[in-house]
This record gives C-alpha cells, structure tokens and sequence, in this order.
C-alpha cells in the first residue's frame, strides 16, 4: 500500500505562493492567509512575503488572515495601503484586517485611513471609506469617522447650484431633478437603467433586474418585459397584480388598462330580514313576534310600522290565537252557569288554549322569510320612487341580482317590466347592467311559476350574440345567472349550453370567434365552453348540416341542438351524463325498451350505455345478443330491421364525416361577427396605441 504524500508546511505554501504568478499566485497566497494561526507564524510570514513578493503579495495575503495581526506586521503592512498599483479591493481587505487588529479608537482608525485614501478628492475618499465599513464587521471609532467626513464635505448641485451635505444632496438630486449620484457622479436614471439593460442581455444576472426595477419607472419596466418576451412564470406577479386591480395587460406596453367589458355590479348585501346598500335600507323587524318594516333613504325614513298582512310572525300568531281562548274561558267563568265554572271545566279550557298555542307555533309558517319579505317591500316600496330618478340604475340593477330566487314572482312582474323599459330606454353601461340582470330576474320569475328557464335564459343571451345588444349584454346576463345564490342544476346549466351554442352559430359565430369572445367574456366561457375546445368543430359542423339532415341518409336521428329546444327532460338528462352528445338515434319503441337510443357523442357512439369509436367494430345480433365490440347486450326479441348495420353506419359517419372537422378548428373566423360583436370590444392604449380586447388578470388580445 502507498504511503500518503506528506503535509505541506506553511513555508513550503509560502515558497510555492511567491514562485506561481497570477491568478495562481493570488490563489496560494490567499491559502497562506487562511492557514496562518499565530502572531509567531504571521511575523515569519510577513517578512518572507516583504523580501521575496513585494507590497501587493503582503496585501494579498494579509486580508485573509484569521488571527489578530502583531504590531511589527502592522508596521509594515500600513505603508504597503498607499501603493495605488494594487487593486481597490485587495487595499480595502487588507485595511479592513489591519483595522479588526487595532483597538476602536479614532488614532487607529486615522492611522489606517490615511495610506488608504492618500491621493483621492474629499468626495471619492468618503466612497472609500464607505468601501471599508462594508468589510468591517463592528467599528464604531470608523463609523463616527465617516459621519464627521459626510458632514463637512460639501458639493455643488450640478444643476442649481446649490451646496449640500452629500446625505442631503443625493436626495436633493433624486426628488429635484430626478438624477442619481453614482461613485462621485451625477447620471440619469434612464442612462442607468439602459446600461443595467445591456449588462442583463450579456450576461442574463438576474440581480441587475432588482437594480433595474428600483430605478426605472414602472411604465418603463413593463415596456421592457413586453418586449422581450418574457417567461410565463415571469408574467404572472403582473398578472396578479393587474387582476386585484380588476384590470388587464395591453399587449404592447404590459400598462394596467380597465376590461373592456366593466365589471357587474354586485348584489345588495341582505342578511337577517335587512336588505341594504347605496345608502338605501328596508328592514324587517320582529320576525317572530309582530313583524315591522322600516324604509329608509339616504335623507330619511320613508316607513315605519307594522308590515300590514305580514304582521303576526308565528310567535305572535299562536299567542292571539291561545289569548281569545283564554278570553273565552274566562268569558264563561265570570258569566256562564256553575257547572262551566267549575275547576275541571277550566283547566280544560286552559289547557286546549295552550295546546292550541303550541300547535300553531309548530304547524304555521309565514308566507315568506324575513329575507324575502325585505326583498318583496323593496319592490313595493323603493322601485316605485326611484323608477324617475336618474341615477338609480346601479342600484336597481343590484336589487334584480338580490331578487333572483327570492320574493314572489306574482307580485312584481308589472313593476319589473317597467324597470325593463326604463333600462331599455337608457344608454350607459349602468342602463346596459339594469337591462341584463332585469331581464334573468324575469326569466327566473317566470320559471319559478313553471316556464322552460333554459330555453328562456338562451334567448335572453341570443341578443348580445347577434348583435342586437352589445355581448358585454349576454356577459353580465351569464354573470347573474351563474352568481344566483340556489346554483342551477347540471342538467339545466347542460341545455342552456348547446341552446346558447346554437344562437351563436345562427348568428353567424365559428369556433374561433367564440374563442376570441370567451377570451374577454369569463362568465360566457363558463356558461357556453366545451372541454375540450376543438369539440365546438364537432358542434359547429353538426348545425350547419342541420338544413340538409345528412346523417338521416342513415337513420332518422335528433340533433343535440333539436333534442334540447324540444325534449326538455330527455335532453338534460342525457347531456348530465354525456355532455359530448351531438346526435340521438332512437330504434323501434320495442328495441329502445331494451337496450336504449344510439347516441353519437364526440369520444364516440353509445349503445346499450357502453361506448366505442373504432370504426372497424364489430356489431353483430347473434342467439339473441347484441354483440358490440367487447361487449353482449342481452335481447328478448330480435330488432325490427338491421339494426346492427345501422349502428355500424354510425360509427363510419362519425369516423369519416365528423372527426375531419377537427382539422379546421381555429379556421379564421366570420368578418361580420367580428365587426358587429367582436370589434366594438377592442381599445386602444394611450401609451404605446396598441388596439386590443382586455380582460381582467389576462394580456389582451390583439
């Protein structure tokens, strides 16, 4: 086994230290330092270094020195400060250990400053003084040093003239004129920040960004990031940012710019019988006991006192109802005969007039909660009054959000509709959110009252599709319909996607401009939007083969888009299940009643509740069995007709006619939708032009 090559002394380091030269040289020495442990040692040291290296190879080694230096090396290393031929920051080490091996006193500290700064003008002897405390750990004789220099040293503002203190000058300079004062030097913040720039695209140090981001304003900031294309993970601080502000990102510039569809307004708060907001409040007081109602407006109570057929709560009831009972026994005890008066009778009297109380208190219930009540007296009691304001819309529109599922939708319709004219008459956007959340408060009344609210509701958002009203219109109406405190149903939320889907296609929309849309339009897209995306390929091209019915050179068969305007039930429970669902083939009653109808879905085509796609299947009734690829569906009476053709056909049409639509999903879409819908939609920035449609916490589109 080989012996290990013995230690290196430190004499042999410092032979070998003062033989190498550059870099290698300056590594060695600063291993020399790091290994010097005792006064003895670094005394040896230092006068080998003196003789054979010079003054730099002293500095060198000295600033890496760990033990305290003797007073015969400071001696010599003190003078070696003031050579200028050796770098700043070799000086500076070297100082800062001389100063750590000195006692914190001023002589001291005047003793190393001195070499250190021989030569420099006032202001750049400060800067490195400035360079010294940042390598000294605790220096209090130093600091107070450098405060006495700050306060007497003095410079001109290149600007006004004026003569500062630096502290005060480099504030001066900043909030004044803007400027910075940078190593003795006046420079402008852009000249900066354009050479931190040009250091980050060199060398791509993420730290000159922080130095870039304190320094440059923040619209200079977000020009930059726009245009270098920066990462995703580096976009969505300002995204965040930008989606608290409830704003979005110009593409061109990255500037906070407002949607371009403002933001709803919000429901009336309404908690415990109170419905209040804009100032405006209706109260209902004592539920359970004797109901009051209270109005008030911003300048006064409008009423006060009992809630007229709503007054007995059921507390209040049961108590009237037990009191005239006891009225009555006591009526017959004080008038009627003995045998009424007796102590039996009474109890008995007694105990049905609480056995009665009881009863009503468990038994009735009031027509409406406190909530609803609130709700219903706004209506009668406010509506009309603000109905001839001005600016009341807002308010009505947060009212109509409130009412939804709440109230009784018989006592409101004559009112609602004319709130519906009055918004209807009206042209700002607070008229254009009344009109919107009117119009579902209608829908919703109405299909409280048993009326398709489905079909109702698509009809509704169909005008802000085909132009009639602006699709800012359908966003707010999806909004209040998705915002309803009861959550529609599945089955609900299901059909009112294809019959919007299909409004949209009637008005002339392709894929790719309800892509677009719902890029601007968040509550569209949850309340239209298919996962994924290329199905609406699928969708579109099932409507327009609508007219011609081209599939039934197979099978007669429903579209998705007829089955639900006709077949409410059927189609919303069809869709819960599979909401790819494009066509409905349904046999002879006797074959439907054993294996249910065909469905030809975007995955693929259902029979018997099993699903395949390969067009290749094999379908085939055999001993009484459906076979279905892997799968045997039972039969007890054969299929009228080839039935096992038929669904083989459909596996080839959605193979071969559906699936090639697919290929031209984002296929530019129809210039009229986009000059009618879409393009109403787009701002331009006033900082960099750039025209685009902004959505909240998301880069607009261009």
């Amino acid at each position: 086994m080989s012996e290990l090559p013995p230690r290196p002394t430190l004499g042999d380091l410092a032979a070998r230290a003062l033989a190498a030269t550059g870099d290698a040289r300056s590594t060695l020495l600063e291993q020399l330092g790091r290994g010097t442990q005792t006064a003895d040692q670094a005394f040896a040291i230092a006068d080998r270094i003196l003789v054979a290296g010079g003054d730099r190879a002293l500095l060198e080694w000295a600033g890496h020195v760990r033990v305290p230096l003797p007073q015969a090396v400071l001696l010599r290393l003190l003078p070696a400060l003031a050579n200028r031929e050796a770098p700043v920051s070799i000086r500076v080490l070297a100082a800062s250990r001389a100063l750590s091996s000195l006692p914190d006193r001023s002589s001291a500290v005047r003793n190393v400053v001195r070499p250190l700064t021989t030569g420099l003008s006032p202001l750049r002897r400060l800067e490195r003084l400035r360079q010294l405390q940042h390598q000294v750990d605790k220096s209090r004789a130093l600091d107070q040093f450098i405060e006495r220099r700050e306060a007497r040293l003095k410079l001109d503002c290149p600007r006004c003239g004026q003569r500062l203190v630096r502290e005060t000058m480099v504030r001066h300079l900043w909030f004044e004129h803007g400027l910075l004062l940078e190593r003795g030097k006046v420079r402008s913040p852009r000249r900066t920040v354009n050479e931190l720039k040009a250091e980050h695209a060199d060398t791509h140090d993420t730290t000159v960004l922080d130095r870039t981001a304190l320094l440059a304003d923040d619209g200079a900031i977000r020009a930059w990031v726009a245009a270098s294309e920066a990462p995703a993970e580096d976009m969505e601080p300002l995204l965040a940012e930008a989606a608290d502000h409830r704003a979005g990102l110009c593409p061109g510039c990255f500037a906070e710019r407002p949607p371009a569809i403002p933001p709803l307004v919000p429901p009336l708060a309404l908690a415990r019988g109170r419905l209040a907001g804009g100032g405006y409040a209706v109260r209902i007081g004592g539920a359970d006991w004797i109901r009051t109602l209270t109005v008030n407006s911003p300048a006064r109570t409008i009423h006060y006192g009992p809630d007229g057929r709503h007054t007995l709560g059921a507390r209040g009831l049961a108590t009237l109802v037990a009191a005239v009972l006891a009225f009555i026994t006591f009526l017959i005890v004080v008038f009627g005969s003995k045998a009424w008066a007796a102590p039996a009778a009474t109890s008995r009297f007694l105990l049905t007039a609480l056995l009665a109380y009881v009863l009503v208190r468990l038994v009735w219930k009031p027509p409406l909660a406190p909530g609803d009540r609130a709700v219903e007296a706004a209506w009668s009691h406010l509506v009309p009054r603000l109905l001839g304001g001005n600016r009341t819309s807002e308010w009505l529109a947060r009212l109509c959000r409130t009412s939804l599922g709440r109230g009784d939708p018989m006592a409101r319709p004559a009112i609602l509709h004319e709130v519906i004219d009055r918004a209807a008459s009206g042209d700002t956007p607070a008229d254009l959110q009344l009109l919107a959340a009117a119009g579902v408060l209608q829908v919703d009344d109405r299909a409280r009252l048993g009326h398709d609210r489905a079909a109702a509701l698509a009809e509704l958002l169909a005008a802000g599709l085909s132009g009639e009203q602006p699709a800012a219109f359908a966003e707010y109406a999806a909004e209040c319909y998705l915002g309803m405190e009861k959550k529609p149903e599945a089955p609900e939320r299901a059909r009112v996607r294809v019959l919007l889907l299909d409004a949209a296609f009637q008005a002339g929309f392709k894929p790719r401009d309800l892509i677009e849309l719902w890029a601007i339009a968040p509550h569209l897209r949850r309340l239209m939007s298919v996962e994924p995306l290329h199905r609406l390929a699928l969708l579109h091209g099932v409507r327009a083969m609508g007219p011609t019915r081209r599939w039934e050179r197979i099978a007669r068969a429903d579209s998705v888009f007829d089955l639900c305007r006709n077949a409410p039930n059927i189609s919303g429970r069809l869709l819960a299940d599979y909401p790819d669902l494009l066509l409905l083939h349904r046999p002879d009653p006797d074959t439907e009643s054993q294996i249910g109808p065909v469905l030809i879905c975007t995955r693929g085509i259902v029979v018997g509740g099993h699903m395949l796609a390969d067009p290749e299947t094999v379908v085939r009734i055999e001993r009484k069995e459906l076979i279905f690829g892997p799968h045997r569906l039972p039969l007890e009476r054969t299929p009228v007709g080839d039935f096992a053709t038929v669904v083989k056909e459909w596996l080839r049409f959605r193979a071969w006619a559906l699936l090639p639509l697919l290929d031209n999903y984002l296929a530019s879409g129809s210039q009229l939708v986009a000059e009618q819908v879409l393009r109403p939609l787009r701002r331009r920035c006033p900082n960099c032009g750039t025209v685009s449609a902004i959505a909240a916490g998301a880069v607009g589109r261009m």
